[in-house]
């Protein structure tokens, strides 16, 4: 540690981002069994899980043979999926393993080594980055945390939840996490909101997981991200973790098919969380929570319905108008759609509705820019037209909007 930190005070910027590059190879390099599935969950082991793939016939070739059944170590994440044969790293590992040895009590051994060491690489790296941040927090904070060694940090630390990792791994992940917002809260909640963000999207994969212990851990950990915001706001608002994580649902709607039983128990865990949190109990905190998540409730049951009723033009209009009123307080997804239901009403020949439609992105367009001070009116400029018109000051104020290319000229795609 001693020679690390002298390394770190000596070394300039272009060897330090070196350094965390050589770290995120290492990451990325030591993982077992990585899901060749893409539908954004990760799949950690204890010692109640089942197996599934390969790994069953060799622990039941072993308990035929040998009495009983071999202990399989806790950090092993499950090999699951019909592709699991097609995992370069299994197929070097069995291959290797068949060479030296038919002994299956041999292979299950090795394949116990590899996620030992695995977890082993994961953790040695967490104990890096937290002395990192604890010998160089004076830089880490310079220009309110929006610098690029933040971000070097960060990309590593989130490495962690992009690669599978096992669920005795993936606790120390979150329990390092919460103590990096806990340290750094203006790198998430001031400033741009990229932080921010990604780090919503990650943990809320994670609160999709098939381990109930790591969707309990992700849930906490998000919880106490709401809350840290909350804090910072000096108890007024959740801002812009409500913006970012109905952002990171609609996304990870399209990335990975969340909206199951499991995402809504991690719904439910943080719900609890909030109604059960003592210190808050008289703030309006546990109401800004319980909002969030019926409106993220409310996105994934239209996204559901609207697949359903995809061939039926009334129903689904009336699905895209209650998605877009959930997405009142986030401008780029209300208007999104809000110009979905507008191409239906005009394929229908409803002209009217689909006028009303751009009517309200309009609308919308003007509170964004007056909200700026980039337009004197906003919304009222068209209260005559429609009195629905007062929809469109439900909007959220948040630095991170500023990333929205809205002008009075051009507008993106509405102009």
């Amino acid at each position: 540690n001693y020679t690390l930190i002298s390394y770190w005070q000596r070394a300039p910027f272009t060897e330090i981002a070196d350094f965390f590059n050589i770290l995120e190879k290492i990451a990325a390099a030591f993982k077992f069994a990585q899901a060749t599935q893409n539908n954004g969950t990760l799949k950690g082991s204890n010692s109640s899980c089942q197996t599934s793939g390969i790994l069953p016939q060799w622990i039941h070739s072993t308990s035929s043979h040998d009495g009983h059944k071999h202990h399989r170590s806790q950090t092993l994440p499950i090999i699951r999926g019909k592709n699991a044969f097609s995992n370069p790293k299994l197929l070097q590992m069995i291959d290797s393993s068949m060479a030296s040895s038919s002994n299956d009590t041999d292979i299950v051994h090795y394949v116990d080594t590899e996620a030992n060491i695995a977890t082993e690489v994961c953790l040695t790296i967490l104990d890096l980055l937290c002395l990192f941040t604890q010998n160089h927090q004076r830089q880490l904070q310079q220009s309110d945390c929006q610098n690029a060694l933040m971000k070097k940090v960060f990309d590593t630390y989130l490495l962690f939840l992009q690669v599978s990792q096992s669920a005795v791994a993936l606790k120390h992940v979150f329990t390092a996490l919460r103590l990096f917002v806990s340290k750094f809260p203006s790198a998430f909640f001031q400033g741009q909101a990229d932080m921010c963000g990604s780090f919503c999207y990650e943990i809320l994969k994670c609160c999709n997981h098939r381990s109930r212990s790591t969707q309990t851990e992700a849930s906490a950990l998000l919880y106490f991200f709401m809350r840290k915001n909350f804090e910072f706001n000096k108890q007024k608002s959740i801002v812009r973790s409500h913006l970012q994580l109905i952002k990171a649902v609609s996304q990870l709607i399209a990335d990975a098919g969340i909206g199951g039983s499991r995402f809504q128990h991690s719904l439910a865990i943080i719900n609890n969380f909030a109604n059960g949190d003592k210190q808050m109990k008289n703030s309006h905190f546990p109401a800004e929570v319980k909002d969030l998540t019926k409106r993220i409730r409310t996105v994934l049951m239209a996204t559901a319905q609207m697949k359903e009723h995809e061939k039926d033009p009334e129903m689904l209009v009336d699905l895209q108008y209650s998605l877009a009123n959930s997405y009142a307080s986030t401008p780029e997804l209300r208007r999104t759609w809000l110009e979905s239901m507008a191409k239906i009403h005009a394929r229908n020949g409803d002209l009217s509705e689909a006028a009303m439609c751009y009517i309200h992105i309009a609308a919308l367009i003007a509170e964004y820019l007056k909200r700026k001070g980039l337009f004197s009116m906003g919304w009222p400029a068209f209260l005559n037209i429609t009195p629905n018109i007062k929809e469109e000051g439900a909007m959220k104020e948040d630095s991170g909007m500023q990333d929205t290319p809205y002008n009075e000229v051009s507008n993106g795609r509405f102009k």
